[in-house]
């Protein structure tokens, strides 16, 4: 069985011992060769730096190798998320694809975590007044306590959980959406993905962390105004998918005084325009889609590749 793959992860498969594992059974392939691929196994390198909506030469030249590959049964990726274009062309061939969802889910709670607690402890204040010099301590009635301070998770993954429990540590009441709307132990409430709009207003924080489903897609609108208020404005951390939020209507929340804080780290498109509104909002925190950026997902990736391997191997495959 010949497994495609580029040169790191040629190198990370060998050094994780996938060769002396299974000797004579398995062989490892570049894109010379993609013709005779019965496996990809697809790393970041090979993807970045491209996004849902640009392929660099290299990305395309991988894609479109591996959508030739007359052979091809199986494709694991090491995205925690399957829904690119390009997934559904090779399931549309038959071909097997899974990813690695849950292999950056600390990375990317830590990443939500942080975004978070940038505003919520005014540490963006703190950033502005040492650009510019100026030493103005802040009044303790200018930072809200945590505990008085309520969330709304979107999503129950693996990212999700892991936000929530981030957050349930810091003692903040929490409420969850997700899909089964099947009861979280310890929260305030849980909720399909319906109830966003009946709960979106109650709530000080609100932290998307669910897949992008006709369920999903967004989620977050313009009937979303309907439902804040001035007096309690969101603040908002998408770590997920773009999508998720109609962008239109986030900038129109904040506009009017119903959205204070965002941190958004994926985008509707990307890269994200250089004349794009979002640059220039002072009060967001932009960052490009680097949340679960991190030395560690490699190995977790590798591990969960050779996992599946073997039972694919043990079903029949050569």
């Amino acid at each position: 069985m010949n497994i495609l793959c580029s040169e790191r992860g040629a190198r990370e498969l060998a050094d994780a011992g996938l060769l002396a594992r299974w000797p004579g059974r398995v062989d490892l392939v570049g894109i010379g060769q993609a013709d005779q691929a019965d496996v990809v196994f697809l790393t970041r390198d090979i993807v970045w730096p491209s996004t849902d909506d640009w392929l660099a030469p290299a990305t395309a030249a991988f894609y479109d190798a591996m959508l030739a590959a007359p052979r091809l049964r199986w494709v694991h990726t090491y995205a925690s998320g399957a829904d690119r274009r390009i997934y559904h062309d090779l399931r549309a061939r038959g071909v097997q694809v899974t990813n690695s969802a849950g292999a950056n889910a600390g990375a990317v709670a830590q990443t939500a975590l942080a975004g978070f607690l940038y505003f919520a402890r005014r540490l963006h204040v703190a950033r502005r007044q040492q650009l510019e010099k100026r030493w103005q301590p802040m009044a303790h009635d200018e930072v809200r306590a945590l505990r008085s301070t309520e969330a709304m998770v979107v999503g129950w993954g693996e990212i999700g959980s892991r936000i929530g429990q981030y957050l349930s540590t810091l003692g903040m009441p929490l409420r969850v959406l997700r899909q089964s709307a099947e009861p979280v132990a310890g929260v305030v409430a849980t909720g399909g993905y319906e109830r966003f709009h009946e709960w979106v207003g109650q709530v000080d924080w609100v932290f998307f962390a669910c897949p992008l489903s006709p369920a999903t897609r967004g989620l977050f609108n313009m009937g979303t105004l309907e439902a804040l208020r001035a007096e309690r404005p969101l603040g908002v951390v998408n770590v997920a998918r773009g999508p998720l939020i109609d962008t239109q209507a986030l900038l129109a929340a904040h506009e009017r005084g119903l959205v204070r804080h965002a941190h958004l780290d994926v985008f509707d498109t990307e890269p994200l325009p250089p004349d794009h509104p979002l640059w220039d909002c002072e009060d967001f925190l932009v960052t490009p889609h680097m949340a679960g950026t991190s030395d560690g997902n490699r190995e977790e990736v590798v591990d969960r590749f050779l996992g599946l391997l073997a039972r694919f191997l043990e079903a029949g495959g050569n």
